[in-house]
């Protein structure tokens, strides 16, 4: 790392001398462990280190990226001389900043200790304990699609002309199981995962449990006919719903008009018992950081509170031009990318019923328990979705029969005006962005296309 640090230095020391303007340096480096096992047998296997370096500069008030994945003094002046050619030809009119550094930064926990004590070995053998208890679990659990285990740590730094010093590292580990159900001639899969910051996060039973339930309770599963009918979203679920409209809350793209909630804020979107917040300084969150990809200090913000949009999320060029503060969500899909804008820990606030008392409130219906097609059904701009669902039907307050086949059709914009009432059983998604949710009670009901 102390390298890593040093080049950063190298190239800071090289522009100072060689250009004018503001600069900084972002370096990211880590490693990526990945295996799957089937039948018993290591099926693929990867290890792999990474190092990558940007360097961008502000020049007569335009900025200029360059990026690269060598660390050799020789390649600094190539590097420094890109980024300013490619200031030179920017077209960009919004006003872009080299961060001077917050008045001070929230160290949440961000690095399990005791993962690095775990082997390659010992990961290995959890995949393959995953795809034993999976099969013994049930009779008709005939195969395993795939037991897999990940893993991975990284570190940030972010140097510039303005005097920021900034270092923050991170880990994580998760493993997944898809077993494979048949009876006759029907089949059907399931999907268990387990994940998180230390060894105890590991829970094989909890994980095998969830995707063989999933896998038998579908073997049988029928459509319904079409009909308008309740919903309950069950965590799961709404945590991918949530995770593919999470750019409405963007102020870069209301900024653009590919937000519905531009000029928005101060007004109600959601009903009164929703309440979302975006929390950086969680200890243990899959989104958590002390800083942001511009420097800023994370923080805890209120989106919505009660129903009512607080503030849309900021980076230092939107905050700018809205005449606020960055609310230190500025993003960067990896070390070459521009700065974007992204939630961190985004957690829509449970309430008290468990799934069953949601059930007994709502009598007949449907909970939607897994969606799909997301990318290709999901209007992220004007909220329409029309989804590939299943569930379980609810009749008389108590959950019932299997369902598939089905589609679900609305709005996400009306979708916040009508959540009825969210549960207690929250669900925290530790794949894609760190979005947490409860399941929740739909007060209108929905089209739901089967039959």
């Amino acid at each position: 790392m102390s390298g890593l640090k040093s080049f950063c230095d190298q190239i800071l020391d090289y522009a100072k001398e060689n250009c004018g303007g503001e600069y900084e340096v972002y370096a990211t480096n880590g490693e990526s462990f990945r295996v799957e096992v089937l039948d018993g047998q290591i099926k693929t296997y990867s290890v792999n280190d990474y190092t990558g370096v940007s360097f961008r500069i502000k020049k007569n008030g335009k900025m200029g990226y360059a990026s690269t994945t060598a660390t050799d003094c020789e390649g600094i002046p190539e590097l420094v001389k890109a980024a300013c050619d490619n200031a030179e030809i920017i077209e960009n009119p919004d006003e872009q900043f080299i961060f001077t550094g917050s008045e001070s930064y929230p160290a949440p926990k961000q690095y399990g200790e005791e993962l690095d004590g775990i082997t390659a070995e010992e990961k290995i053998n959890f995949a393959k304990l995953l795809e034993k208890k999976a099969t013994e679990a049930d009779e008709r659990i005939i195969k395993v699609e795939s037991s897999t285990v990940m893993s991975g740590k990284s570190t940030v730094i972010i140097k510039n002309s303005n005097g920021l010093d900034l270092c923050g590292k991170s880990n994580f580990i998760g493993a997944y199981v898809i077993p494979i159900a048949k009876e006759g001639d029907k089949m059907n899969d399931g999907f268990g995962i387990c994940g998180g910051f230390d060894r105890a996060c590991l829970d094989a039973d909890k994980a095998v449990r969830k995707g063989v339930v999933e896998a038998i309770d579908f073997l049988n599963a029928k459509s319904v006919k079409s009909a308008s009918m309740r919903v309950i979203f069950r965590n799961s679920a709404f945590c991918d719903m949530i995770e593919t409209f999470s750019g409405i809350f963007s102020s870069d793209a209301a900024q653009r008009g590919l937000s519905m909630l531009a000029g928005k804020e101060g007004e109600k979107i959601a009903s009164d018992c929703v309440t979302l917040t975006d929390d950086a300084t969680l200890d243990f969150g899959f989104g958590s950081h002390a800083f942001d990809a511009e420097g800023v200090a994370g923080r805890r913000t209120v989106v919505v509170e009660n129903g009512v949009l607080k503030t849309l999320l900021y980076n230092l060029k939107t905050a700018h031009k809205a005449g606020v503060q960055s609310t230190g969500n500025a993003s960067k899909g990896g070390y070459s990318s521009p700065v974007g804008i992204s939630v961190s820990n985004f957690t829509l606030t449970p309430g008290e019923k468990t799934l069953d008392g949601l059930c007994e409130k709502m009598g007949d219906g449907i909970i939607i328990t897994e969606v799909s097609g997301l990318h290709a059904g999901a209007n992220a701009i004007t909220g329409d979705f029309s989804l590939m669902a299943k569930g379980y039907l609810v009749e008389g307050g108590k959950q019932g029969r299997a369902v598939t086949g089905v589609t679900v059709s609305g709005n996400f914009y009306e979708l916040l005006k009508n959540i009825e009432e969210p549960g207690c059983d929250m669900y925290h998604n530790i794949y894609g962005e760190a979005i947490s949710s409860p399941s929740v009670l739909i007060s209108a009901p929905m089209s739901v296309a089967g039959e």
